[in-house]
This record gives structure tokens, sequence and C-alpha cells, in this order.
């Protein structure tokens, strides 16, 4: 044989086994496009379940909904080569873990594994556990699904959510750690690789929880039967010159209904007055009110923080107001409006 084809063979042969076969998550089916862009000619769709093979990762990233990830070029039988969003894709594997979730009374549910028709029952409803299915995937490449839970208050709004997964290992399952602690939901990235991200922030609120500008946003991955941190993002808290906050209530005498601070925003000798009540059920401030001039005003944007202070910076020669952390409020003129 030729030397110089031998190694063509090789690279070839190398090439091929290199590429992975996925399957499409997207229940109304996925674009193709002609070039990695939104903007570019949509040249098919791609069914839901349908498999394709990826040949190419790209620079291109994108986002929708709770989903950010990247352009890839894939291959497939319907349609030929073009490029699609791989939010929506999942690592085919072919294994034969069947997840089934049955509903049960009080919003209770039951999580059974079957595998090679035994079956686990992963969650029973005698635990009286509130979660829902969000999606199962092979996140280590392992051959083997995983599935993704999130845990909820069973219908009210006492507590946070948080992520969890069951593995298996080809012999048991494996329960993950509980990660985050939000109202706001979850974000499930794929990095330029298609290799699934977790990011779940931790919010510190709920029934007398004063913390301020402790929240975090966290991203994990999974990595032998559990999440691995990668990257944690916290609050950055702007310095306020004079302060309301929530946790000033705790000090107070019980029956303690309103507290104010005072100050001169608009530096005319009238001191200004920034006040407001203690929601006991969320930890935060309440009622909260301006008075510039002896003139209460009305702002929208200030809602139910845990602070309110008066920051050193101005706008139109009145001092900025920062809400939490680092929200800031500027002066149009008129009323105070966020930056």
């Amino acid at each position: 044989m030729n030397y110089r084809i031998f190694l063509v063979l090789i690279f070839f042969s190398f090439y091929s086994f290199s590429q992975k076969e996925y399957s499409v998550t997207a229940k109304s089916g996925l674009s193709v496009r002609e070039t990695p862009s939104i903007a570019g000619k949509k040249i098919g769709k791609l069914e839901f379940d349908e498999k394709i093979v990826l040949l190419e990762e790209t620079d291109f990233s994108f986002s929708t909904e709770h989903i950010n990830g990247f352009w890839v070029k894939v291959k497939s039988n319907s349609i030929g080569e073009g490029y699609v969003f791989n939010g929506f894709l999942k690592l085919f594997t072919g294994n034969n873990i069947k997840y089934t979730l049955k509903d049960g009374e009080d919003l209770h549910k039951e999580l059974i594994a079957t595998v090679n028709g035994k079956e686990t029952v992963l969650i029973s409803f005698e635990d009286e556990a509130c979660f829902d299915l969000i999606e199962i995937q092979d996140y280590d490449d392992d051959g083997y699904e995983e599935v993704l839970l999130e845990a909820n208050a069973c219908g009210g709004n006492c507590c946070g959510n948080s992520l969890f997964t069951f593995s298996f290992n080809g012999n048991e399952f494996k329960r993950s750690a509980n990660k985050g602690y939000y109202f706001g939901g979850m974000n499930l990235n794929y990095d330029q690789h298609t290799n699934r991200q977790f990011v779940v922030e931790t919010n510190a609120i709920g029934a007398g929880n004063t913390a301020l500008c402790e929240d975090l946003e966290e991203t994990y991955v999974f990595d032998t039967h559990d999440f691995k941190l990668i990257e944690s993002k916290g609050d950055h808290k702007l310095s306020a010159l004079i302060e309301l906050k929530s946790s000033d209530f705790l000090s107070q005498e019980t029956g303690t209904e309103y507290l104010t601070i005072a100050y001169d925003l608009d530096g005319n000798g009238v001191m200004d007055q920034i006040s407001g009540s203690y929601w006991e059920r969320w930890g935060i401030l309440n009622d909260c009110t301006i008075v510039l001039n002896n003139e209460a005003l009305e702002i929208e944007a200030i809602g139910s923080p845990k602070r309110i202070g008066v920051l050193a910076s101005k706008t139109n020669n009145v001092n900025d107001i920062v809400i939490e952390c680092d929200t800031v409020l500027i002066w149009n003129g008129i009323n105070y409006v966020e930056k």
C-alpha cells in the first residue's frame, strides 16, 4: 500500500471514531442553519429524538430561555450537514436505563429506575418528596444516563428549589447532594465542547432571613456521581453613607413598626427621610418610602429590599440611592429611577 494513502486512511479512521452521536431534545424540533448564527439561512428542521453526528465545534455562542451554549456543525440522514444550537442536544448512549415518574397525592411523586427489567425505587411516595424531572442525559460520558431533578416546596412558597441527580455506576444508583437554594430558576448551559454545566443560585431569603449580600451564583459540572464546583460568584456590596436594613428591626423592641433614617439628599439644608417597615415572613423591608423636601415620592423601583442606602455619588445634584447590594437609583429631576 502506498505510504501516503495509508496515512490518510489512519487519519480518516481516527476522525470518524472521534465523532459522537447525539439526539435532539427540543420537543418542537431543532432548526438547522447554513451558517453558525441565528441569522443563518434555515435549511431544515430536525425532529425530536432524531439522531445526528457532531462534526465540528465553533466559538459562536447563543442563548435561549434558561439555556446557554454554542453553535455546532452536525450531519443528519434527513438534512445533511448544517449548524444547530447544542443547547437542545444530548449525547446518545443507547443505555438501558428507564426513569419513570409517578404522581401521587399532595403533589408528592415517586421515581423508579428500570435496568434490564429490574426496577429500583429511587424516591418512594412514603418519602413525601416534591420534585420535577428536568432532563435525562449522560453527563459524565460513562454510557449510563443520569436523571436531573429539581426539588420544590410542594406548591408553596416557603422554601427555595434545589437540584440533585441520580446516577448508575453499573451496580447501583447514587444520589448526589442537593445544590442551590433559589426562587428564580436555574440555567442549563453547554460549554464549547458540549459538556453540560449547571448554573444555580443560592438566595439568602426566607422567613426571618435578613442576611444581606450573601447570594451566590455557582456553576457545576457532573463528576463521579456528584456535582463539582467550577465557578462561584458572590454579590458586590456598594458602600453607603447611611442605610436602613431589615436586620435593624431585630435589635428593636417588639412592636416597632417603622424605622427612619435622615439625610439631606439634595443639599438644601433640609433633612430628608427614608423609612420602612419589616416583613418577617421574608426578612425584608416593606412599605419603603423616601420623603424629599416634605414630599413622599412614589418610587416603583424600590420594591421590598433588605437595604436602602444613600451613596456618596450624585446625579443632578441629588445623592444616588442603593437598593439591596448594588442596584442604583438616580434622580432624573422628578423622581428616582433605576440607573
